[in-house]
């Protein structure tokens, strides 16, 4: 499945041969993804890698599809509704992008395109975002979708020697 989002955004389901391309793009940008993402530390090469995509895109869960974002026709980072709530309709989302391509709106752009591809697409009604808390830039994203804050789950993760408290904001679609 393809969502052309602009005519330099373009969203490709994610499969295992991109495993090769997302194990640079974490290579690339190992530091900063690391500063919020567990996972950064267990893609070490490509098989791992392959092993990181194979457990997304067979997750099992319900509503979960999974991107390779592509800006200008490069590979730059992984979109996703990570699942949505059959009974809530609620749609957590997940992304990272290349630092390389920080700045350019790419997720902005997708998140303010996404409710129109989800009530098309699916029974989602709320879109949910999950941050850490030291995680500005995407708290950002999530508050310029109009997304409030719902909750928090306390010290929910240490990254760099920190705990951090997990920030969840909701938007009702």
């Amino acid at each position: 499945m393809n969502i052309e989002v602009t005519n330099k955004i373009i969203l490709t389901s994610l499969t295992e041969s991109d495993a090769q391309s997302i194990f640079m793009l974490v290579e690339q940008s190992r530091a900063e993804l690391g500063e919020y993402l567990y996972w950064v530390e267990n893609v070490i090469d490509i098989k791992s890698a392959k092993e990181y995509i194979s457990k997304r895109i067979n997750s099992g869960l319900a509503g979960a599809t999974w991107f390779k974002i592509q800006f200008n026709n490069e590979d730059c980072g992984i979109f996703a509704i990570k699942y949505i709530c059959e009974k809530t309709g609620v749609a957590e989302l997940g992304y990272w992008l290349s630092h390389h391509f920080y700045k350019n709106g790419i997720i902005s752009s997708i998140v303010a395109k996404l409710p129109q591809f989800l009530l098309h697409e699916t029974n989602a009604k709320i879109i949910e975002f999950r941050c850490l808390e030291e995680n500005l830039a995407s708290i950002s994203i999530a508050k310029k979708s109009g997304a409030v804050l719902i909750k928090s789950q306390p010290n929910f993760m240490t990254i760099a020697n920190s705990n951090q408290n997990l920030n969840i904001y909701q938007v009702v679609i």
